[in-house]
């Protein structure tokens, strides 16, 4: 099995479904600082612009994994673009909703980032989610199935990647 160059560990032979809906979201300086203090680091950079300029950032900088959660507080009504409902699960049949909706056991598998840019307090970003079609496996604890989530953000303003994330979800039907 290759593994693709662009996206860690997505094998090759992974089948994708479509892209959803474009969600923007605000980097807002209180949830920065939350979620910092949340994840245990006690940077003044992300409390502080004084310290972040001092630290060598032009802005207040968003901790590494941060855009995992963004759109949990920034994805404010009117930012959406025509027609956008703030979530990015597609609406096909076999997004990450409906994934989630099933009984037994699910695990976060391993989280990968790849950043462009760091994201900034102030930035205004729109992020698309696109799933894998859950791929069988056989664990030492049985059947389960693996789903990878890929998101895209971009600057909202001329459409420069800023990070890709992809995360690997892992279902186990008889939890």
């Amino acid at each position: 099995m290759r593994v693709s160059s662009e996206w860690n560990d997505a094998p090759d032979d992974v089948e994708w479904n479509e892209w959803g809906a474009a969600v923007r979201v605000r980097v807002d300086h209180a949830p920065v600082a939350v979620f910092a203090r949340a994840v245990k680091d006690t940077s003044a950079v992300y409390r502080s612009e004084r310290a972040a300029r001092e630290a060598g950032f032009e802005r207040v900088p968003a901790p590494p994994t941060f855009t995992f959660v963004m759109s949990d507080s920034g994805a404010y009504p009117d930012l959406q673009p025509e027609g956008g409902t703030g979530s990015m699960y597609a609406a096909s049949g076999h997004d990450a909703g409906q994934a989630f909706a099933r009984d037994g056991l699910f695990l976060h598998g391993e989280q990968h980032f790849t950043y462009h840019r760091p994201v900034n307090v102030g930035d205004v970003l729109e992020g698309r989610m696109r799933t894998s079609k859950p791929v069988a496996r056989t664990a030492r604890r049985g059947p389960m199935e693996v789903t990878w989530f890929q998101t895209r953000w971009t600057d909202v303003e001329g459409g420069a990647p800023v990070v890709d994330e992809q995360i690997v979800s892992l279902f186990f039907p008889n939890g």
